[in-house]
Parts: structure tokens; C-alpha cells; sequence
């Protein structure tokens, strides 16, 4: 264990990799800052998929660490200064699609950020969504697909929301997805990685205070950030 300041990022990033609750726990009883320790733990998971996707780890030993990594965003969370003011998110896995291990992840996310999230979990229909963003006057609606056969029914909830409720911004992202594709559908917002989805949020956010009125933030090329003006757009039939 780490005793000095600065690693107890190295911990936590290392009790992911390790799947070590312990040291997890021993970690956050030095009270690390919020955003670092994201960092840490969101390091610690991409070097175990690393790790997975060489075939040095089984599918097995990688839930475990995503189980330490779950477990470290709710200490991230429980530890946070509760604001009623934060915006709710409503998110889950489009119908046809039950691979929901993304999305756990993104939810978890943000929560740790302060965001009041409802997950309605995966295979959820179109107007389920809608309904619950409705029920819940959420701000936001996430939405998560693996796989491109329900692409279809993501875009039918974003058509759908968009009419009934054009003031929610929608954020998609997941393996079937990409910048171009999410744009297509009329989503205000796409998100390659977990930790990026709240800053790629916040520009959502903050898009409808500005001319902008989509963004896009690619996370592979370091958070670049692309806003394209209303007047820029193509006009939707």
C-alpha cells in the first residue's frame, strides 16, 4: 500500500487491475480528490480490457475488476456533496439489445459526478423512455447500444422524444456507434468512453445556452471538441 498523497491514485488504479476490494477501500480512506481518483480507477479498467482483449484474462476475472471499479464509483459518489440543482439522466440499452455492461458503467459515472441518474436497464422500448423522461421531468436521455441491429429503434426514440419533448438533449453512445452515426439520428451529443460522457454532458448542457447546436467530442483524439452552429445544419424533414 501507498502511503504519500500522489499514489494513492497508483492504489486505486492498481486495486481495479488487481480486483482487490481491499485495497480500494484502504485507498479511499485517504480521501482522494473526486476527478482524479475517475481517472485512476477508469485506468486500472482499460488496462484490464487490455489485458482481456490479448487473451491474458478471462471474461470471468474481468467482471470482477468492473465489480471493484462499480464499487469505486459509489465511493465517489456517497462521498460527494449532494446537489439537488444537478440534472436528472434517464439511460438504458435500446430494444434488441441486452448488453449492459456499458452502460452500467456510464451510470455509475454519472452518479460519481452528481448527476440523479434512473436507469431503466436494457431492451427498453422507445416510448418507455420517453414516458419515463416524461414521468421523471429528466433533462437528459442517454441511450446505449452494442450491437447495430437496434439502431433502428434508437433513432425511433429519438425521433419520438424530439417531438414530444424537444428540450431534452439526447446523449447515445456504445460500440454500434460513431460520431457520424449519432448525428445522423438527430442525438445532441455522442460519447466513445465512459469517463468522457460527463464532459461530453456538460457540453450538451451548456450547447443550448449557445448558438451550438450539436456536439460531438471524440475522445480518442483527446477531447476534441466539434460544435456545429444551427444555421450549419441540415434542415430535418
Amino acid at each position: 500500500m501507498n502511503t504519500t498523497n500522489e499514489n494513492i491514485y497508483t492504489d486505486l488504479q492498481q486495486a481495479v487491475f488487481e480486483a482487490d476490494m481491499d485495497l480500494l477501500a484502504t485507498a479511499f480512506e485517504n480521501n482522494p480528490d473526486p476527478r482524479q481518483a475517475l481517472e485512476a480507477l477508469t485506468k486500472g479498467l482499460d488496462a484490464v480490457r487490455k489485458k482481456l482483449g490479448d487473451y491474458r484474462s478471462s471474461v470471468a476475472e474481468f467482471l470482477l475488476c468492473v465489480d471493484v471499479m462499480r464499487a469505486g464509483l459509489r465511493q465517489i459518489r456517497d462521498n460527494r456533496p449532494q446537489d439537488g440543482d444537478m440534472p436528472v439522466v434517464v439511460i438504458g440499452v435500446v430494444r434488441g439489445d441486452v448488453h449492459d455492461l456499458g452502460k452500467n458503467i456510464v451510470a455509475g459515472v454519472l452518479e460519481a459526478y452528481g448527476y440523479r441518474v434512473v436507469d431503466l436497464g436494457r431492451d427498453v422500448a422507445p416510448l418507455e423512455f420517453v414516458e419515463a423522461v416524461e414521468k421523471q421531468g429528466a433533462s437528459v436521455l442517454a441511450l446505449s447500444a452494442m450491437m447495430s441491429t437496434p439502431l433502428a429503434d434508437m433513432s425511433r426514440t429519438i425521433e419520438i422524444c424530439k417531438n414530444r419533448l424537444p428540450h431534452v438533449k439526447v446523449l447515445v453512445g456504445g460500440a454500434a456507434l460513431d460520431q457520424d452515426a449519432a448525428q445522423s439520428m438527430g442525438a445532441d451529443g455522442y460519447a466513445e468512453s465512459a469517463v468522457g460522457v460527463p464532459v461530453s454532458l456538460k457540453n450538451v448542457m451548456n450547447a443550448g445556452k449557445t448558438r451550438a447546436s450539436r456536439v460531438f467530442v471524440d475522445y480518442d483524439k483527446k477531447l476534441r471538441v466539434e460544435e456545429v452552429e444551427a444555421a450549419s445544419l441540415p434542415e430535418q424533414e
